[in-house]
């Protein structure tokens, strides 16, 4: 298991129950101890503020494409 020292910065508790996160593991089909499921739901609270500041209100996929391809004219 991952272990912070001290002077690491300490994540805000998931908003997500425990109970949801489990049942997202068993709907994606991951076959995983309940050791590992617990290890994945700590890294969870870093991870939701992330998604937090990136999903912003009226702002759809299409705002900044990942990749755009223009190829030459032949």
């Amino acid at each position: 298991m991952l272990e912070l020292d001290a002077t690491t910065e300490r994540a805000m508790p998931a908003k997500l129950p425990q109970q949801d996160f489990e049942a997202l593991v068993r709907r994606a089909g991951l076959s995983l101890t309940p050791a590992q499921v617990a290890e994945l739901y700590m890294g969870w609270q870093y991870v939701e503020p992330m998604l937090d500041r990136v999903r912003v209100h009226g702002r759809g996929r299409d705002a900044e494409p990942a990749l755009i391809f223009r190829p030459e004219p032949a």
